[in-house]
């Protein structure tokens, strides 16, 4: 009878075995696998400008482990949004995209900007088929603080626009 029970119970447990064994290859392979996106975490949170009676505003969440999604708007005298957009930025194949849907200038169809640096506190995403920017980089200079800016081409002269914001 014991033989019996042993022999029935032994292949629940080689079974258990194997299925802790395949989930740990799995968390392992997973693990690093969007190593690029969470290299960018110090981007998550919001980010402020106040200039004068202009108030910017961007913030970025993590939708899950290869999506930072992202809001951004420009309100003038605290009552009027001069300027909006949504953001994705996304792990796609070997690819990180930022996707930036203007709304107030674009019609709110995505434009993607493939990232084509990330060192040393800075990213820099890049669509030369674009009108203005061709450019996007975000840099965290200092602890709670962000610079980004577009830059690219318009009239055939170069074009740089800076933004400077806080954590808040």
């Amino acid at each position: 009878m014991k033989k019996l029970l042993l022999f029935l119970a032994l292949p629940l447990f080689l079974n258990s075995c194997k299925n802790n064994s395949e989930e740990k290859s799995k968390t392992e392979i997973t693990s690093g696998k969007f190593e690029q996106i969470e290299q960018l975490q110090w981007l998550l949170g919001t980010w402020v400008n106040q200039n004068g009676k202009e108030y910017s505003q961007e913030t970025w969440s993590q939708e899950n482990d290869s999506t930072f999604t992202a809001y951004s708007f420009v309100e003038m005298n605290k009552k009027e949004i001069v300027f909006a957009e949504t953001m994705a930025l996304e792990k796609k194949g070997e690819d990180v995209i930022l996707t930036v849907a203007s709304v107030s200038e674009n019609g709110a169809k995505p434009v993607s900007f493939k990232m084509i640096s990330q060192e040393n506190g800075q990213v820099i995403f890049e669509n030369k088929n674009h009108d203005f920017p061709e450019r996007i980089v975000y840099t965290n200079p200092a602890k709670d603080s962000l610079h980004a800016w577009i830059e690219g081409t318009v009239n055939g002269q170069p074009k740089k626009t800076d933004f400077h914001f806080s954590r808040q």
